[in-house]
């Protein structure tokens, strides 16, 4: 794994395709655009457009400058709503490429904080969002994260909740 990851903000439509198409090639679209049935690019790029989300794409470059990951905030005020993608070769350095993420976005933007939201059901994120020093809401907001199905497009999960506040970072 590389010494630091290197960031860039996605201000370029090619950067901001990037971790779609390596999204498509591990097959984890539906995952992580779980409020789509069948994802698309054009959904993928409306999630991400610059006009409401700010995105950023995490390279190795001990690795060719792969892409390693991708996060995007979907802002509100001075906090925002952040999603993370780690891809398959990088997994297994998920936490500190993680740390890396938050802190650069916390160095990037005027962001207060960070919320987490993400299917109640996506129990591998909790150890994860609790190493990042998110804080872990035990409430969970009932059936409010839209996850059609091919024959259930009405199917809703339970939402967890996180968060993490600048002056809290670990």
């Amino acid at each position: 794994m590389p010494s630091e990851y290197r960031f860039a903000v996605a201000d370029t439509p090619e950067l901001r395709r990037m971790p779609w198409e390596k999204m498509d090639a591990e097959g984890v679209t539906r995952t992580v655009l779980w409020n789509c049935a069948r994802p698309t690019l054009y959904d993928w790029l409306e999630l991400v457009s610059p006009s409401h989300t700010l995105m950023g794409v995490a390279f190795d470059d001990d690795r060719c400058g792969d892409v390693a990951g991708a996060l995007w905030v979907i802002p509100s005020g001075r906090c925002g709503t952040v999603h993370f993608v780690m891809f398959r070769d990088w997994r297994e350095d998920s936490v500190r490429l993680g740390r890396e993420a938050v802190r650069w976005i916390f160095r990037t933007w005027p962001l207060e904080a960070l919320l987490a939201a993400f299917p109640a059901r996506y129990r591998h994120l909790y150890p994860f969002m609790d190493a990042l020093g998110f804080d872990l809401w035990p409430e969970r907001l009932p059936l409010a994260c839209p996850m059609p199905a091919k024959h259930n497009p009405a199917r809703c999960a339970d939402m967890a909740l996180a968060l993490l506040n600048r002056k809290d970072m670990r």
